[in-house]
């Protein structure tokens, strides 16, 4: 009896990272075009970065200074035909304020 409770506390604690794995939000996981964005960020990168997260059509990208970052305000086309300004820091990638 105690070699099944053994057996089965064993099975259950080698399960759980299993399970935790399924649990990261897609953009977190390995391999997710978002992940393979190097930083710091270009224009180019911001673009895509912009074009990844909205699903829209990049019509500019601009860099500017705000307080001691860089920061790429890209302008994009939505698929409502809106146009909305998205703004990234360069070193991290974050959408910046």
């Amino acid at each position: 009896m105690f070699k099944f409770h053994y057996l089965l506390l064993s099975l259950l604690l080698l399960g759980l990272p299993v399970m935790a794995d399924e649990e990261i939000p897609y953009e977190q996981q390995p391999g997710n075009s978002i992940n393979e964005i190097a930083l710091p960020l270009t224009k180019h990168t911001a673009a895509e970065l912009a074009k990844i997260e909205t699903g829209g059509k990049i019509l500019s990208v601009d860099e500017q200074q705000h307080d001691n970052n860089i920061i790429f305000r890209v302008k994009v086309l939505h698929n409502n035909g809106k146009v909305k300004v998205h703004k990234f820091n360069r070193d991290t990638g974050h959408a910046a304020p």
